[in-house]
């Protein structure tokens, strides 16, 4: 071959070798076409579990958004105690026996109240309706309908929260009139000009359908509340509650009463707000809720026979037995819980 052609030659094997074949193309094809439904298909998983998570996130912000209501309100509760002169038979003085009164020493004394217990008690209503426990007290949370009062933003409240069965009566006129039920939490906030003292009457007052109780939150199917004492303190405190069930063995707590003072003295709870309050809430998704939605009876939870006993073994026997429960009739529940500190609570040993 003559040197003339040789660089001819070269260029025009060079060009060959940059070329695809067409088994190339093809095997490049499908890589690319593998790799994209890879993509795609991570792609709508991870948008599939975006939607998921946010479904039960937004499932439940109602129950939260109440959880979280109840903490805030709760840790202002007030009882305002003073001390006060006492007889020797343990009376303070008023109209009757003012003439007569001899002080024999000073004594705590509120005209407020908290008391906790068993909602069907302290409602006065069947345990069917009215399940789980409920709370009462006084806080300065400024609820007033007078235009006068509107400036006075710690104006006093009798406050509680409880649960009910029933039919949603709350629903926008725009909905079907087809009737539902379900467990609703309740909000009771009694305006300051109407406020009622312990002892003038019924207390907490019939909430039954009344102006100042309203729903803030739906398919909440249980709350507890415990009055407890610290779980740590000072070597040798005997107000130090370690499984904290002293304070209030069998959840119930009120102020008006001396509580386990008989047990041991310094669990008096006469004019004394419990340093904290254990609050443990169980709320249903929406679907759980439409499955039992068209029954006005009741679902029977076993709730009646739970949350009686305070000490700790107990407490988490009884939550995972409602859990157990509601998991075998297909409903899919969710536990909130916390612990409050009261910071109006200024707790005596004596």
């Amino acid at each position: 071959m003559s040197p003339h052609h040789h660089p001819n030659t070269q260029l025009g094997q060079s060009h060959r070798s940059t070329g695809f074949t067409l088994v190339e193309l093809l095997v490049s094809m499908a890589v690319v076409t593998i790799l994209m439904l890879i993509f795609a298909t991570l792609t709508d998983r991870t948008a599939n579990i975006w939607r998921s998570t946010r479904g039960k996130v937004s499932q439940f912000q109602q129950a939260r958004d109440a959880f979280e209501t109840i903490s805030r309100n709760l840790a202002q509760a007030t009882l305002n105690t003073y001390l006060d002169y006492y007889d020797s038979t343990g009376a303070r003085r008023d109209a009757t026996n003012s003439a007569t009164f001899q002080p024999d020493r000073y004594g705590r004394h509120s005209e407020l109240r908290l008391r906790s217990g068993p909602a069907a008690t302290l409602l006065e209503q069947p345990a069917a309706q009215a399940p789980g426990h409920a709370l009462f007290f006084y806080a300065p949370l400024g609820e007033s309908g007078a235009p006068a009062n509107t400036a006075l933003h710690h104006l006093l409240n009798l406050t509680g929260y409880y649960i009910t069965y029933g039919e949603d009566t709350e629903r926008p006129d725009f909905l079907p009139t087809v009737p539902t039920y379900g467990f609703r939490l309740y909000e009771f906030k009694q305006r300051s000009e109407n406020l009622i003292r312990p002892g003038a009457g019924r207390w907490p007052p019939d909430v039954t359908n009344h102006p100042d109780a309203h729903i803030i939150a739906r398919n909440i199917v249980a709350i507890t509340f415990l009055p407890k004492l610290p779980s740590q303190g000072p070597a040798g405190d005997p107000s130090i509650d370690a499984d904290g069930s002293a304070l209030a063995p069998n959840y119930e707590y009120d102020t008006l009463t001396a509580g386990q003072a008989g047990v041991r003295k310094e669990l008096n709870s006469l004019h004394q707000l419990p340093p904290i309050v254990e609050v443990t809430m169980v709320a249903i998704d929406d679907a759980s809720a439409e499955r039992i939605g068209r029954d006005p009876t009741p679902p029977d939870f076993g709730l009646s026979g739970l949350f009686q006993n305070a000490d700790p073994l107990s407490r988490k026997a009884d939550l995972k037995t409602l859990l157990e429960t509601l998991r075998a009739q297909r409903l899919n529940p969710r536990v909130f819980t916390t612990e409050v500190s009261l910071k109006s609570a200024k707790w005596s040993r004596e």
